[in-house]
C-alpha cells in the first residue's frame, strides 16, 4: 500500500520517540552544547539506535486493536500483553514506564474493568495516555464532536483520569483532524482552539485547570519564549511544549529535533510533535534513513497499511 496519513502520523510519533529514548532525562542545557541531529543509541537507557519506547508500543496496541474496530476490552489487553510479554515492543524488553501506567495496566491484568482501571486522582497528570492516544484520531474523525470526546476520554482514562489529562488528549487529536483536514497549521490552531474551547465550557473545567492552559488556549504558543516552555512529564506541558515545536518549525526534521533537544521528556515531547509533523507534511518527508533505521520498521508500516484499510484509506 501507498502511505496514507496513517503512515505519516505513526512513522512520526515512533522516531519522534527513538531521537528522544537515548536522551531522556537530560536537561536543555546539556542538549544545547551536544544537539541530537541523528538516531543515538544507548545513554540513558542503554537501548540500541532507532529503539522505541512504551510511547509508541502502547501506541501500535491501540492501534493493532482498532484494526479489528473500537473495543476498550480488546486495547486493554493488548496493553496488559505489552507490559508482560514484551508484546509491540522494540526487541523484547519494556523499559521506562510511568507508574501510573504500570498500576493501572496491573490493575486490566487483575481483571479490572477499562472504565476502572485509571488514576483518577486530580493530580495524576501524566502523559501516558497523551502519548498513546492518537490513534483514535482516523476511527473519530468523521464523529461529532461530543462523540469524539466521549472516545477520547473513554481510552484516555484506562491509564490517567485526570481532568487536566483528558483536555491535553482531546485537544491533540482534534488539532490533527484540521491537519487531517488539509487545513494550514496556522489556521487550524486559531479555529480548532476556538471550537475546542466553546465546547469545553460545558465540561465543568475548574478554573486552576483553565489557567494550566492558558498559553494554549489563549493562542500565545507561538509567541512564547523557549524558556516558558517545559517539557517534563505532565500532560498539559506535553501537548503545549510539542505544539510549540510543530507552530514554530518547517518540517518534520525540523520539528522533532527542536522536540527532542528542548529536554526532560524527550521521548514524549518527541512522539506527539512527530505526529503532528509526520500527519501535517507527510510520510516522504520522513528521512529514509529514519525510517529504515528505527526497529520493527516493516512491521510498523504493515501495521499502518491495515490500519489504513481499516479506516477507509
Amino acid at each position: 500500500m501507498k502511505p496514507t496519513p496513517v503512515h505519516g502520523a505513526l512513522f512520526g510519533l515512533a522516531i519522534g520517540d527513538a531521537l528522544g529514548v537515548p536522551v531522556e532525562f537530560k536537561k536543555r542545557d546539556e542538549l544545547k552544547a551536544r544537539p541530537v541531529t541523528d538516531l543515538e543509541g544507548y545513554q540513558t537507557h542503554n537501548q540500541p539506535p532507532g529503539t522505541f519506547s512504551d510511547d509508541s508500543s502502547l501506541t501500535f496496541c491501540l492501534a493493532e486493536s482498532l484494526c479489528h474496530g473500537y473495543d476498550l476490552n480488546d486495547a486493554g489487553q493488548r496493553f496488559v500483553k505489552w507490559f508482560f510479554e514484551g508484546y509491540w515492543t522494540a526487541g523484547g524488553e519494556v523499559f521506562g514506564v510511568g507508574k501510573s501506567t504500570e498500576d493501572s495496566i496491573t490493575r486490566l491484568e487483575n481483571g479490572v474493568s477499562p472504565a476502572h482501571s485509571g488514576n483518577y486522582d486530580p493530580d495524576c497528570n501524566g502523559n501516558g495516555s497523551l502519548m498513546r492516544i492518537l490513534p483514535l484520531l482516523f476511527y473519530i474523525r468523521n464523529f461529532e464532536m461530543e462523540e469524539r470526546y466521549r472516545i477520547i476520554r473513554e481510552v484516555a482514562v484506562m491509564t490517567h483520569g485526570s481532568m487536566r489529562t483528558v483536555i491535553a488528549c482531546f485537544y491533540y487529536p482534534e488539532f490533527a483532524l484540521e491537519l487531517l483536514n488539509g487545513t494550514s497549521k496556522e489556521v487550524a490552531y486559531h479555529r480548532r482552539n476556538e471550537e475546542v474551547t466553546v465546547f469545553l465550557r460545558n465540561k465543568g473545567i475548574s478554573p486552576a485547570d483553565w489557567a494550566l492552559f492558558e498559553p494554549l488556549f489563549g493562542q500565545r504558543i507561538p509567541l512564547v519564549d523557549e524558556n516558558e516552555c517545559s517539557t517534563i512529564h505532565h500532560a498539559h506541558l506535553t501537548i503545549q511544549a510539542a505544539m510549540y515545536c510543530f507552530l514554530k518549525t518547517n518540517s518534520y526534521t525540523e520539528a522533532v529535533l527542536m522536540a527532542v533537544n528542548l529536554g526532560d521528556d524527550t521521548d514524549t515531547t518527541a512522539s506527539v510533535t512527530g505526529a503532528l509533523a509526520g500527519l501535517y507534511y507527510g510520510f516522504d518527508t520522513i528521512p529514509e534513513k529514519w525510517i529504515k533505521g528505527i526497529k520493527r520498521s516493516d512491521e510498523i508500516y504493515d501495521l499502518c497499511s491495515r490500519l489504513s484499510t481499516a479506516m477507509g484509506y
